[in-house]
């Protein structure tokens, strides 16, 4: 086994590092094309809750609101999965690592610090987080697992 190359802890380089780190990098954020939408997310501040219920009306109804996005509405509109970006390589002889499948937006349950919710895009960048301040959500807390085995547990 070489644990250099496969050791838990070890740097997993990027294609985009370089550019980044010289300052050749363009992020999205550096773009201002006219007439743009801009895209705001609502994000779980709990680490591990189930949705009770969520109302985006009174977002869709905000000024400059183009559009809201639901997990329901990501899974009608046949907008899937997350795709993984960069696969890790398994050891020689070993299974293919397993990706578990993640929703692009959460509609049943959050289980990090972060995990998107609703997604809603506007005319400026202002209105679209203005917009996230509306969404009316209720979360039912649930004990958060730290601990890799307990997790394991938890299916």
């Amino acid at each position: 086994m070489n644990s250099e190359k496969f050791g838990i802890g070890q740097p997993v380089r990027r294609k985009e590092d370089v550019r980044f780190l010289n300052g050749r990098g363009r992020y999205t954020d550096d773009i201002d094309m006219p007439g743009q939408a801009h895209l705001a997310i609502l994000r779980s501040p709990h680490a591990h809750a189930r949705i009770v219920s969520l109302n985006v009306e009174p977002a869709r109804a905000a000024p400059g609101v183009i559009a809201v996005l639901t997990g329901h509405d990501a899974a009608a509109d046949g907008i899937g999965l997350f795709r993984v970006q960069i696969e890790v390589p398994a050891r020689a002889g070993t299974p293919p690592l397993y990706c578990p499948p993640r929703p692009i937006l959460q509609t049943e349950a959050v289980r990090f610090v972060g995990d998107p919710v609703v997604a809603i895009v506007a005319e400026t960048r202002a209105q679209a987080e203005d917009a996230l301040e509306l969404v009316e959500i209720e979360y039912d807390m649930l004990p958060a697992i730290t601990e890799t085995g307990r997790a394991r547990l938890r299916r």
